[in-house]
């Protein structure tokens, strides 16, 4: 009975320390070098000195498409000045995926190969759309899970652009 008590306490400890880095909204973001449409390697910290949109993906997504038509239209209309908006695609794990993916929707922002275990259980990504909004500031102020309507994320956005 001991070796039990022993064996769940270090289990839920472990666990604990596992998530003790992950996503929470009032707190940076977790960072990560992921590979680019282009192959490249870039560091997210790069993103986080302007108002950012962080948008999980993938090529199978139905709602998806539709969230990449609504960015498209945030990204004609604050620019990329002003804001910024990345994709991860959850199912890529090199650049080919990615860059299949922005030519068949016709999307400008990057995106990155986003499918690495550490990643997805940073960010709590379990199912995909999943839009994580950061101020300019660097903290996460919302995260919004599942399908968002286009009104939703035209709030958030003014929210992280104050």
């Amino acid at each position: 009975m001991t070796k039990k008590i022993l064996l769940l306490i270090t289990y839920l400890l472990f666990s604990v320390s596992i998530y003790a880095n992950v996503l929470k909204p009032g707190s940076p973001p977790p960072t990560f070098v992921l590979i680019d449409e282009r192959g490249k390697k870039v560091d997210l910290k790069t993103f986080l000195n302007k108002p950012l949109i962080i948008y999980f993906t993938h090529n199978a997504c139905h709602y998806c498409t539709q969230i990449i038509a609504f960015l498209k239209r945030v990204e004609k209309k604050y620019g990329k000045k002003d804001l910024r908006i990345i994709g991860i695609n959850v199912m890529a794990k090199d650049e080919k995926l990615v860059r299949a993916y922005q030519i068949e929707l016709n999307f400008t922002f990057p995106m990155f190969a986003g499918n690495r275990q550490d990643l997805l259980k940073a960010y709590h990504i379990n199912f995909v759309p999943v839009l994580v909004f950061v101020d300019s500031k660097g903290i996460v102020r919302k995260v919004e899970e599942h399908y968002i309507h286009e009104p939703q994320l035209h709030k958030n956005i003014s929210e992280i652009m104050k």
